[in-house]
């Protein structure tokens, strides 16, 4: 008898570490990490800093911007097609039985922040930030609790950050 629960125990734990991958690894699109259809975004801002070291050995910090895109610009369109270039991941953390408030990444030289709406109200904005690690941090609203996602296409940040600076403004 105890053989026998001993292997229904380890059948499910192993059912729940399988269930946990493919959580972990079920696809999602963009419209499914902001919980909204991008139909109904009416705008957005972007930004995208790139930092490193110049050929001198002095630091350096670029911030390029995209303001205020309303959902028939040929900028919004854009950056909304970068994003839905790609599925991704959940991570693991969110699983968490608390709150994820902060998340860190690994040393990258560039990362985008996008800011979108899509209502009046500071409840239907939603904040994302692109980590040069393939890491997609997601805040909805007034609520500081995070979201953590991982790009499928690791390529998304570069080709963000390529347009905001070829078609945004440079910060001084």
């Amino acid at each position: 008898m105890r053989s026998h629960i001993k292997k229904m125990l380890i059948a499910l734990l192993a059912l729940i570490v399988l269930c946990a991958f493919v959580w972990r690894l079920r696809p999602h699109s963009f419209a499914d990490i902001i919980s909204v259809d991008e139909s109904t975004i009416i705008s957005l801002a972007c930004t995208a800093n790139i930092n490193g070291l110049n050929n001198d050995g002095t630091t350096f910090i670029d911030n390029y911007e995209l303001q205020a895109l309303t959902n028939d610009g040929k900028d919004f369109i854009a950056i909304i097609d970068i994003l839905n270039q790609t599925e991704y991941q959940q991570s693991f953390q969110n699983l968490l039985p608390w709150a994820i408030t902060s998340v860190s990444s690994s040393g990258s030289s560039m990362n985008a922040n996008i800011f979108l709406a899509w209502g009046n109200t500071e409840k239907d904005t939603c904040f994302l930030t692109v980590h040069g690690d393939g890491k997609v941090v997601v805040s909805f609203g007034e609520s500081s609790e995070l979201f953590v996602y991982h790009a499928i296409d690791s390529s998304m940040l570069g080709q963000l950050v390529n347009y905001v600076q070829e078609n945004g403004t440079k910060n001084r």
